[in-house]
């Protein structure tokens, strides 16, 4: 089986203001001046890079679920979050999407499982819920993600399953 996956990065862009200054004249001929100042301040984006690609090893006919333990097994996917060191983050997903046969007519759930870390130590890392969750990079600007997840493949037609999973990562 194969899995496409489509990272969604959320850019910020800097935008930069200057001083307007405007003349006005009241009713007497007077006049007087309005000041008005506003600043922004410039974010860098953040980089999401895949390290390693979920794997799935050939499924044998009699089985019945495929699942990938993002804080053990070697078959997970593994990501990146590059950005400015020491920076919190909030990362949110949506965990269960659908895996489209190549035929179109077939497809299955995959129900995704995240684990993170600020370090690169998929043993200590910890599962990550689908809401927002605010996580901090670490000193070299760096968050680890492994992919993982359940699919059911009892009632698969044989051939390819592809599908696209977002993980929204920005800065807080």
């Amino acid at each position: 089986m194969q899995k496409a996956t489509t990272i969604l990065l959320l850019i910020f862009t800097a935008v930069s203001f200057t001083t307007l200054t405007a003349a006005a004249q009241d009713q007497n001929g007077g006049s007087s001046r309005i000041s008005i100042s506003a600043s922004a301040q410039v974010v860098e984006s953040i980089e999401m890079v895949t390290l390693r690609d979920i794997s799935f090893s050939p499924v044998q006919p009699s089985q019945q679920t495929i699942t990938i333990d993002p804080l053990s097994d070697t078959n997970t996917g593994k990501m990146v979050a590059l950005g400015n060191a020491d920076s919190q983050i909030r990362v949110s997903f949506v965990r269960e999407r659908t895996l489209t046969h190549d035929s179109g007519t077939n497809s299955l759930t995959f129900t995704y499982e995240i684990a993170g870390n600020d370090e690169d130590d998929q043993s200590s890392a910890e599962i990550l819920q689908t809401d927002n969750r605010d996580l901090t990079l670490n000193g070299n600007g760096e968050y680890y993600f492994w992919i993982g997840g359940q699919v059911n493949v009892e009632n698969a037609k044989p051939g390819n399953y592809n599908g696209d999973f977002t993980i929204e990562v920005e800065y807080i």
